[in-house]
Order: structure tokens, then sequence, then C-alpha cells
């Protein structure tokens, strides 16, 4: 399938305002929605232990959607732990990786670029463990410039692929290789890139790597860990309780081997299956032709931005510096407003600080945004609508 037939699959798009609002959460394309409401229907039970045919339906639904996110990851099964999201999937390796292992001295290294969900638990395990945080700076462009070394006693590093709040891509590769020299490990967030680039070497040699199903058309309520399976067995369980442990005695309980020792409690099945064809789905595009058909969409709306007076694109310059999301601030003028007006006229887009408020208040200094963001059933049309309408909103949002 190219690019160009996506949209079709996509039933929610056949009415409805224009989506530019996809960095937040894409739709879902009709074999997704079959997947859930086959889940429902024919293999509704819970996983692993009952006998019966649902469940053993249920069980190998699950677990063949975890051999397929392992493939799509070019990963083993056993590295693959589902999640609530991707933002509960930073925690549990800040909880159960990290924190046992950091002293004070040690340091943590983050981006400016980051996602709250990659900032504010690695804040907590600072302040829990004495450790140091340290905030890798971006430039006015919002790009990233690697050091050439890392700090001292930096034992861990936690960084996006793509900012979710500009787009800009970061070189992950270069990264990882930086904190190996360095003896550190890496945890990177996927979330804005799983679905619209394919995997550099960082993304396979990181220790960690998070993202989340439903910014890759497939289902909420679920996420993706992979972890390395000798940084898996290092880990402790955060979340306790059935499904998790290989015996229990009213003294104590012992645990699973991963990735079960990570999913108490009933996971999200129906999700899970979700996912597998939302996957299957975009490899029946393919990451590569996702990548040039954005890209095409990017230096449209670039362009067109570029020709509209009374904004400031933030961030990198080109399209090629960025994936998904191109963010812009009205000077005197109000991004919630805008996006207000844009909303009555039928265009869906975000506004605010994206959860990236350090990022956009301090190391840019220029305030809220207003976020337009393309996904594979994004058209032109969807970028010149967005556009005509535009100077309207500018001008009430003043």
């Amino acid at each position: 399938m190219k690019p160009a037939e996506a949209r079709a699959q996509f039933p929610a798009l056949a009415t409805g305002p224009v989506e530019l609002d996809n960095a937040a959460t894409t739709h879902k394309p009709r074999c997704v929605l079959e997947a859930l409401r086959r889940h429902d229907e024919q293999a509704c039970a819970n996983v692993h232990r009952a006998a019966h045919a649902r469940a053993r339906a249920a069980t190998q639904a699950y677990e063949e959607a975890r051999a397929r996110v392992a493939r799509f990851l070019a990963a083993e099964p056993r590295e693959v732990v589902f999640t609530q999201n991707a933002t509960a999937a930073i925690n549990l390796v800040a909880r159960g990786w990290a924190e046992p292992r950091l002293r004070a001295g040690d340091r943590v290294v983050v981006t400016a670029l980051e996602h709250h969900s990659n900032l504010v638990p690695w804040q907590q395990v600072c302040r829990r463990t004495g450790a140091e945080l340290v905030v890798l700076p971006c430039d006015a462009h919002g790009r990233l410039p690697l050091p050439r070394e890392l700090p001292p006693r930096t034992r861990l590093v936690a960084a996006t692929r793509v900012s979710n709040a500009l787009g800009t891509l970061v070189d992950t590769q270069e990264l990882v290789e930086n904190a190996q020299r360095a003896g550190a490990a890496v945890l990177l967030d996927l979330a804005q890139a799983a679905g619209h680039l394919p995997l550099d070497g960082g993304s396979h040699d990181a220790d960690f790597v998070v993202f989340s199903a439903h910014k890759l058309y497939g289902p909420t309520g679920l996420g993706v860990l992979r972890g390395k399976a000798a940084r898996l067995a290092e880990m402790e369980p955060v979340t306790f309780g059935g499904e998790m442990v290989s015996s229990v005695r009213p003294e104590g309980a012992e645990w699973q081997l991963p990735p079960l020792r990570f999913e108490a409690g009933t996971p999200p099945i129906a999700q899970a299956a979700g996912l597998a064809a939302a996957l299957d789905f975009i490899d029946g595009i393919g990451l590569p032709g996702i990548r040039e058909h954005e890209l095409l969409l990017l230096d449209r709306l670039l362009a067109g931005l570029a020709r509209v007076e009374g904004v400031r694109v933030v961030g990198p310059p080109t399209a090629a510096e960025r994936s998904g999301a191109v963010s812009l601030v009205i000077p005197g003028g109000d991004v919630q407003v805008a996006a207000a007006v844009l909303d009555l006229a039928g265009v869906s887009v975000r506004a605010g600080w994206h959860c990236a408020q350090p990022l956009l208040e301090r190391h840019l200094a220029c305030g809220p945004t207003l976020r337009a963001s393309v996904a594979v059933y994004t058209d032109a049309a969807d970028v010149a609508r967005f556009l005509d309408v535009l100077p309207e909103a500018l001008a009430a949002s003043r």
C-alpha cells in the first residue's frame, strides 16, 4: 500500500475535521478496529492460567502480539514488556532499574527536548537517591548538539528520538555510542518516532526503548518497554499482585522471569492484539515510505507558514531535521484562542506547553505554541486547509 492510499483505511476520517493533532494520538485503521472487535467477540478471556478454549485463544493472541512487537523492534519476545503506556514504561525503568543502583554523586543525563514523562521520573529518582540530574541543552532552533563526552559518573542517559513539541530529530545513534563508551545505560523514548521513522542503530543498541501504541495507529491503554534481556534480569518489579509471581507463601513471594515479572494483574489483552494489527498495517506501507510522505507534507507546511504574517515557527528550519510536528508562536496572540478558532473552522491542532514546559519556557523562551502534526493519512489538502484558515485564527487570537 502507498501512503496516498492509506487514508481510506481510517473510518474516522470519512467525516469530521482536518486532523492535525496526530502527535497526541493517531486514529485507528480498519484492521485495528477489527482486531479489537474480534478479540471481544471470540477471545474475551484472561490469559495464561485458564484451560478453556477462549482463554487459550486469548493467550495465544497476546503472546503472538508480544512476538510481533519483538520483530518490529528487532528484539526477542522475552525482551518485550507490555505496560499501560510509554510513561508507565519509563517509570518502571526509573523505579525498578535506576533507583536501586544510583548513589549520591552519580548522574542521570536527559536532554532539553524531553516530554515531562521522560523528565519528571528522573527528577524524582534523583531526589530520592541524591544523584544529580544533568540536562543537555539545545540550541536556539531546538536542535541538540551532542557533547563529545558525558559528565563523570553518568549512570544512565534518557533521551527522546523525536521531540514531541518541536519535531526535532535527535542523533540517538551517536548518543548511544557516547553513552556506551562512558559505561552508561540508555533509555530511548520512541513515542514520536516508532510510527514515523525506520529504527536507527541507537534504537537497536539502547538498553531500554519505550513507545505507546496509540501514537502509531494502535489502541490507547498500551505501552511497550523493550529491555535488553540482561537489563530486565537486573530489574526489580515495582507493581505487585497476580500473574507476576511464580509462588506465594504467607511470608513472601517469588517472581516470574521477565517479562511476566513486570506485568502484574490482568494485562491489556485486546489492546495487544490491536497493536499487532497496527504494526502489520505500518509494515504494509513501510516506514521509509511513511517518512518520505511526511517529509513532503512538512516541506509544504513550513513553506506555507513562511508566507503567513504574524507567526514564528519554533524548532529546526528544515523538514529534514524534523519528524511529524511543526510548532509556532503567535507574538502578541493567544495560541489557545487560535486553536479554538481553527476548531470552529474544522481543523484540529494542539495548543499549550505540550508536556515540554522547560523546553519552551526556559530553553527557547517562547512560551506555549500551536502545534500541527502529520500522520500517514494526512494529505496536501489538510495542510492547505490549515494554512487557509490560520490567518483568521491569528487575527482572533489578538
